[in-house]
């Protein structure tokens, strides 16, 4: 169990079971900011100082820089002195009088020096341009440490999705986007990073969904809503691969995706986007469903960006309606969001804002096929009530996101943030209500030489009224600290530590310690090699421990004496940069990792209720031990090609073998598992098969590439996956639905899917493209049961001004 605290009877007529209580200590909670106020406070005495300010810019394009670090070169031991560019790149601290050297850094580039000499009561303007690093990826991440840092410089593998291939390819749906990123699939709806989830659908999540540095996962379900993102805002989509819970928390076991949302440039930005598409006849006509009008999709996203004298707007807005090649499922959409960002006059250290989005979903969902022949793309027991297994209703999602950013004089910064995120469900038969309240304080400042420091508290109360789960409350937070260094100016380490404590109206504790770690080290001019060990946790979902309900004739059936899991990674890795004369930038990345699970938790199909049929459904289960090993490959990289081509590529291999050490215990020793996952990588028998996990690709390629020639560009992508070695053997044993043993018989190779798209571009402010899905019609089946879409295609046209 996770947590460690005594027990007592419930005083709640109802529950008959013991619930654990515990109180959680004050001086938890209070931790960071206790650290925060024994931190030395520079620049509070000014008799005997001179007051230094200035604006950074990009030499380049002539725009500020935020975030780029000022520092006085004092005697060693000395604390800092300096601070920090606000939003804007403007800057200002008190200085020592007498002559001093300040240093200025940033990410991606060059340093600068300069020497000033002032007497006490001396004000100084000292503006500076800033040129880029020759060598640098120009790709600057923030999730891996929750500050800036350069991608081949972090210590645990992160991808970064960029902002083009998000435009190129149309991926309206931040599920779609991320499909696109090497080692990362999703089984309807469920993200699953390196073989770390299988299927559980509307039923938790391992990985943790982030939108600009916050959480925003449902209360009740604790899962990602990917078509709630506004994609029309999004500027950078950054994956961490591995347990990252010590600085996010709760269900990041798996991993974390990071979205983060733009903000304007230099000049205001208005654009729509119009897209539009169809769905090809099923490779078999007695397959085909509906008569007339195949089955389609129309969608509209719009923006608008604009920087003010003292404030930020951005507006975002998206309309869509979609009939999709399953029988019955569809969904209307409407979505609107925005924030604002205001610098007060005068106070250029700090900066306030409000950001927000609303949604209205309208959705039925396909859950598994009638059978595998001419029913493949109709519902197991049809479209009607009360056997249908569609899943259909109506939802309502809304945040607001408050937020306050302040820049002290000893070059800290302070970073508070709330989130409101309020979602109604309806059902056919009741509704559902939960609003999660989070909060979210960290304070980054650096000390010395290559020394930054961050502490930080999160918590976030749930209130759950839903017809299905009961009501429920709970809260849950923790505090962390960490810690980032350079050595000898070449080695960069981090660590990390975090306490975690829960209070629910069933149970409540104390986490044990979470802890981080990682290293980082140059190898040469363009290569680093890299270390990591990370721990993480999750706790069930509330759907998980007391949905009892039925879909048409499966059940799904409730665990309420399901456990926590946790789990730990550690990876080692090599990113070697690409930067040439001729204008190619990228970067190749291999890593080996090996993950374990504790009381890990799966949504397993079975017979849980009477014998016979009408006891078959879902449910959520601690399977105990699991065990997780393989290597992943990356490439990224933009470059010319001849005189007047351009080429994109993004491409990704991974292999995972995912060992139930419950259903095969020799795989607990090492040199076994170790033997057995070298033996993976080619063909196996079928003891082999039943010691993995349950839905799980072992082998998954991706590649997607883009030419661009004057106004053209023409693009493809690439998917592999390989056969699904081990499904729960009610599939297979009873037949219900029929035809699953028959279609995986004829997948046994894996499935390849090709698609493609060619765009035109007249000017800069407007595209035009058409895209293929699916180009060869490959009819093949992620998850069991649900056949993906045929050959379909979109248009898509894009304009801003």
């Amino acid at each position: 169990m996770l947590m460690e605290c005594r027990s007592i009877p419930s005083r709640d007529p109802q529950r008959t079971r013991f619930t654990a209580r515990c109180r959680m200590p004050l001086s938890l909670l209070l931790l960071p900011l206790l650290l925060v106020c024994s931190l030395p406070v520079v620049g509070q005495s000014t008799s005997a100082k001179a007051w230094v300010y200035g604006l950074i810019t990009d030499r380049a394009s002539g725009e500020g820089l935020p975030g780029v670090n000022l520092r006085l070169e004092l005697a060693e031991g000395a604390s800092t002195v300096g601070t920090a560019t606000d939003l804007e790149g403007g800057y200002g601290f008190w200085c020592p009088a007498g002559k001093q050297k300040l240093v200025v850094s940033a990410v991606g580039y060059e340093p600068q020096f300069r020497t000033i000499a002032l007497e006490a009561g001396d004000s100084l303007q000292l503006d500076i341009d800033m040129a880029e690093k020759a060598e640098s990826l120009d790709i600057v991440v923030v999730s891996s440490s929750q500050y800036e840092q350069r991608l081949e410089e972090t210590t645990v593998s992160v991808d970064v999705l960029p902002s083009r291939l998000i435009a190129n390819a149309n991926l309206t749906n931040l599920s779609d986007a991320v499909a696109k990123v090497p080692g990362v699939y999703l089984l309807d709806g469920q993200a699953n990073i390196r073989g770390g989830s299988g299927f559980t659908y509307g039923a938790g999540s391992r990985v943790l969904l982030v939108v600009d540095d916050q959480p925003l996962l449902t209360a009740d379900r604790s899962e990602a809503q990917w078509a709630f993102i506004p994609m029309e805002n999004v500027g950078q989509i950054e994956v961490i691969k591995g347990a990252n819970s010590v600085l996010y928390g709760a269900s990041a076991l798996n991993g974390v995706i990071h979205v983060r949302t733009l903000w304007p440039g230099s000049e205001p930005e208005t654009g729509v986007e119009l897209y539009t598409g169809s769905f090809f006849k099923p490779d078999s006509a007695d397959r085909q469903w509906w008569d007339g009008v195949a089955p389609w999709t129309l969608g509209l996203n719009a923006w608008h960006r604009q920087k003010f004298k003292k404030m930020d707007l951005v507006l975002g807005g998206h309309v869509s309606r979609e009939k999709t090649h399953l029988e019955g499922q569809e969904n209307t959409r409407a979505r609107l969001n925005g924030k604002l960002r205001f610098r007060p006059k005068g106070k250029d250290n700090i900066s306030y804002g409000l950001g927000w989005n609303a949604m209205y979903n309208r959705e039925s969902t396909f859950l598994i096929w009638a059978d595998e022949d001419s029913g493949a793309y109709q519902p197991f027991g049809g479209t009607e009530q009360p056997l249908t297994t569609l899943l259909d209703w109506g939802q309502y999602w809304g945040t607001l996101d408050p937020f306050l950013t302040v820049f002290d004089q000893g070059g800290g910064t302070h970073r508070l943030k709330g989130r409101i995120y309020a979602n109604r469900t309806e059902y056919p038969d009741t509704t559902g209500n939960s609003v999660l309240l989070n909060f979210d304080y960290r304070y980054l400042r650096p000390f010395f030489k290559d020394l930054n420091v961050t502490v930080g508290t999160q918590g976030y109360r749930f209130i759950v009224r839903d017809g299905n789960l009961g009501s429920h409350n709970g809260f849950l937070g923790g505090a962390y600290f960490q810690v980032d260094k350079t050595f000898f100016n070449r080695l960069k380490a981090n660590a990390g530590f975090r306490m975690e404590f829960f209070d629910t109206d069933s149970t409540s504790g104390i986490g044990r310690p979470i802890v981080k770690a990682g290293l980082s080290y140059p190898i040469g001019p363009k290569g680093n090699l890299r270390a990591s060990f990370g721990q993480g946790y999750r706790f069930p979902s509330l759907v998980e421990r007391y949905l009892n309900n039925n879909v048409g004739a499966l059940q799904i059936f409730s665990n309420d004496t399901l456990s926590p899991e946790y789990g730990w990674n550690a990876e080692i890795g090599y990113k070697r940069t690409i930067r040439s004369k001729n204008g190619w930038t990228g970067y190749a990345d291999a890593a080996l990792y090996w993950t374990e699970y504790f009381d890990m938790a799966e949504f397993l199909f079975g017979n849980y209720g009477v014998p016979g049929p009408a006891g078959l459904g879902f449910k959520t289960l601690n399977i105990s031990r699991a065990r997780m090993a393989g290597i992943e490959l990356t490439a990224q990289g933009s470059g010319r090609v001849g005189r007047e081509l351009q080429l994109n590529v993004l491409a990704g291999y991974n292999y995972v073998y995912p060992a139930d050490l419950t259903a095969d215990t020799t795989n607990k020793n090492v040199g076994t598992f170790l033997g057995n996952a070298v033996r993976g990588f080619g063909a196996v028998d079928s003891a082999f098969q039943a010691s993995v996990l349950k839905y799980r690709f072992r082998h998954v390629l991706r590649i997607d590439a883009e030419v661009v020639w004057r106004k053209w560009r023409l693009g493809g992508d690439v998917s592999y996956y390989s056969f699904m070695e081990n499904i729960d053997a009610v599939f297979l044993d009873f037949g219900i639905p029929p035809g699953i043993p028959a279609f995986r018989e004829n997948h046994k190779r894996g499935d390849v899917i090709l698609g493609a798209r060619l765009g035109f571009a007249p000017n800069e402010q407007t595209s035009v493209a058409v895209l293929v899905r699916n180009l060869l019609d490959r009819e093949y089946a992620l998850r069991v049961g649900k056949i993906d879409p045929p050959r379909n295609v979109r248009m898509q046209f894009r304009w801003s001004f």
